[in-house]
């Protein structure tokens, strides 16, 4: 089964992206299910992420002067809109008010709505992160390769506040019940969710982190039975998707 078919995605969705660890490559797989079955998809941000490679992409419309042109063609496939492009090759992202006008031309919308510096795990400051308020699925990414850094700054994004979250000190290596902690708590991974609630551990890429993450996903299960709707475990580089 294809990724969209394990998120449950359905025609009219928008989808929120958020975290760390992989939104880009998730939002990118989920345009190519969509474009292979012949829908049309907008693929977007509120907050940046860097321009697409050619190939993942049929359309790009940066500029609000260009967006009308864009919308009357009428062909299915992978639409990328941004308002700019800045000087580091990151497309700047969408308000409220454009999506408002845009999302109704299209079969699904995906939207990154975070952004952690290149950084495989974050935390979040008050304005973060940017879902908008449409939104009809909010998937939260946490890498479970995480496990075992240290708490710092050059790997935790926002390393100051993932210790107040997860009730941790800079110098630690990071565990289960921190990634556990950044996942319940209510300025945490869901923080601003809207819709279903849908967690992707990512990157269990062999059998020591396949276990972890299902580790994970048994003690939110055990725990914190009615906080998501689903749980997905996998690696979305290796195309390998568990429930």
């Amino acid at each position: 089964m294809e990724l969209s078919g394990y998120i449950g995605l359905k025609e009219k969705d928008i989808v929120s992206v958020v975290g760390a660890g992989g939104k880009t490559s998730l939002m990118l797989q989920l345009a190519q299910d969509i474009k292979k079955n012949n829908g049309k998809v907008l693929l977007t941000t509120t907050t940046k992420i860097y321009v697409p490679q050619k190939e993942a992409y049929d359309f790009i419309c940066i500029g609000q002067n260009e967006f009308s042109k864009y919308l009357k063609i009428n062909k299915k496939g992978i639409y990328v809109y941004g308002s700019e492009v800045n000087t580091e090759n990151k497309i700047i992202g969408l308000a409220e008010e454009e999506l408002d006008n845009l999302v109704g031309y299209f079969d699904y919308t995906l939207i990154e709505a975070d952004g952690a510096k290149k950084k495989p795990i974050k935390a979040w400051d008050d304005h973060e992160p940017v879902v908008y308020k449409g939104t009809t699925k909010t998937i939260g990414i946490i890498d479970i390769q995480t496990l075992e850094m240290r708490i710092c700054e050059n790997n935790v994004h926002r390393s100051e506040k993932f210790c107040k979250i997860t009730s941790s000190q800079e110098g630690e290596s990071i565990t289960l019940k921190h990634l556990l902690d950044i996942i319940i708590h209510p300025q945490g991974l869901f923080k601003n969710a809207k819709g279903e609630r849908i967690l992707f551990v990512n990157k269990t890429d062999d059998i020591y982190y396949l276990n972890k993450a299902a580790q994970l996903k048994n003690k939110i299960n055990k725990y914190y039975p009615k906080l998501l709707n689903k749980i997905l475990i996998g690696s979305i580089k290796n195309k390998l998707y568990y429930v």
